[in-house]
This record gives C-alpha cells, sequence and structure tokens, in this order.
C-alpha cells in the first residue's frame, strides 16, 4: 500500500515537472530580447521569434544571447530528467521533459501559441543526452551557417541527427522512440514555409560572413517572407 503511495506521489511530481519544462518552453527569449531594442520581431524579417531572424534583424550578439537562452531551457530540463531516474537507461525521461520544453517554445502559452522552430532547445536536450555527439553537430552547424545561405538547412540537419542518435539511446522504449519521431516531425514542420520559399527561390539568405551581394539579397528578400 505504502509503495502504491509512493508510486503516485512519484507521479504526481512528474506531471507537475512536466507542466514547468512547458512553462519554460513558453517563454520566449527572442520576443524579449526584440523588446528590450524597442523593437517587434514579429514585425521584422520573418517574422519568426527565433534565434535566426534575431541574428538576421537585430544583431549577431543578440542572437547569439537568444541561441543560448533557447538552448539552457532545453539543456536544463533534459539533465533534470536524467537525475530523476538512477541507472544508465535515464534518457526516456530526458526526452520527455525535452519534448515539453519544445512544445512549450512551438506551442508557447504566453503568445496564443506561436512560437519560434524549437532547434536551439532542441540542441539543449541533445548535449544533455549525449554532451559529445551534441556538442560536435553544435559545431558543425556553426560551421555551416559561416558556409551556406541556407540557415534553416543547417537546423534541420542538425534535429535530424539529434533524432538518430536520440533514438539509438532510446532503442529498447518504444514510447521514446514515438515521441522522438513526432519531434523530428513538428521541427521540420514548423519550418515548412522555408521549404515552401526554398522550392520557390524566394528564401532568405543567412550566413555569419556574408559577401556585399549577399547582404543586399538578404534586405530584397525580408519583404517576400511570410510570417511563421
Amino acid at each position: 500500500m505504502c509503495e502504491l503511495e509512493g508510486e503516485k506521489v512519484a507521479i504526481k511530481y512528474i506531471v507537475l515537472i512536466c507542466i514547468a519544462a512547458y512553462l519554460v518552453g513558453s517563454i520566449n527569449f527572442a520576443t524579449l530580447i526584440a523588446r528590450l531594442n524597442s523593437k517587434d520581431i514579429r514585425k521584422l524579417g520573418s517574422g519568426n521569434p527565433g534565434t535566426m531572424n534575431v541574428l538576421r534583424t537585430i544583431g549577431k550578439k543578440w542572437g547569439v544571447l537568444v541561441f543560448i537562452l533557447d538552448s539552457l531551457k532545453g539543456l536544463s530540463f533534459a539533465l533534470i530528467g536524467r537525475l530523476l531516474i538512477d541507472g544508465p537507461n535515464n534518457f526516456e525521461m530526458a526526452i520527455v521533459l525535452g519534448a515539453c520544453v519544445i512544445l512549450g517554445h512551438i506551442f508557447p502559452i504566453f503568445d496564443k501559441f506561436r512560437g519560434g522552430k524549437g532547434v536551439a532547445s532542441t540542441i539543449g536536450v541533445f548535449i544533455a543526452i549525449s554532451p559529445i555527439v551534441g556538442s560536435i553537430t553544435l559545431v558543425i552547424l556553426i560551421v555551416m551557417l559561416f558556409g551556406i545561405k541556407y540557415g534553416f538547412i543547417g537546423s534541420i540537419l542538425t534535429v535530424t541527427a539529434f533524432a538518430i542518435n536520440a533514438i539509438i539511446l532510446c532503442q529498447n522504449s518504444i514510447g521514446a522512440i514515438i515521441i522522438i519521431a513526432l519531434w523530428w516531425a513538428l521541427v521540420v514542420y514548423a519550418h515548412r514555409s522555408n521549404i515552401m520559399r526554398l522550392i520557390k527561390g524566394e528564401e532568405n539568405t543567412l550566413s555569419l560572413i556574408k559577401k556585399d551581394e549577399d547582404k543586399k539579397e538578404d534586405k530584397d528578400n525580408e519583404d517576400k517572407e511570410d510570417k511563421e
């Protein structure tokens, strides 16, 4: 009887932590940073409240700050998930709490359920469950941003790498694998407008090192983007 009551208490606390993860995930740092600069991120560039749009429209240092803060949301709750469960197979709870953060980031309760795309927070979870592979993937993404024109391609590749790695770690948990697959699909779906603009040849370019013609192209393309 006592054991059953203990399990109920444990489940109650896990549910509360999941709710907390969603609420923290709902905090949109891109929106807050834009307000600090007396700007409305939804009226700039693509209108998406995320790292890439802040990098492009407000400045690199602010974009980096948004990326770090969003990553910490995923990292912190994934680490909490790993600490909640003893033993080497504690990735499942990290995935569950990380998924709650992502849901909050993409569908924030504080902003009419219209949020970012969840890439930075996903990278935070990635580093928490697989520090070496996650860190290497982050470095590769940064290198890609120095060279490729379309930042969202690097983002999708990063989330795909996360999904593959997470599925390998959680291969004995069907529930975790389903969550990871839905997670990947949701983030890719959040980039649907980028994909459509790329097909139409209208996608904004983003590179950390740009030539003058690339900067002009960014400025010209900003007026063509649909708000996400």
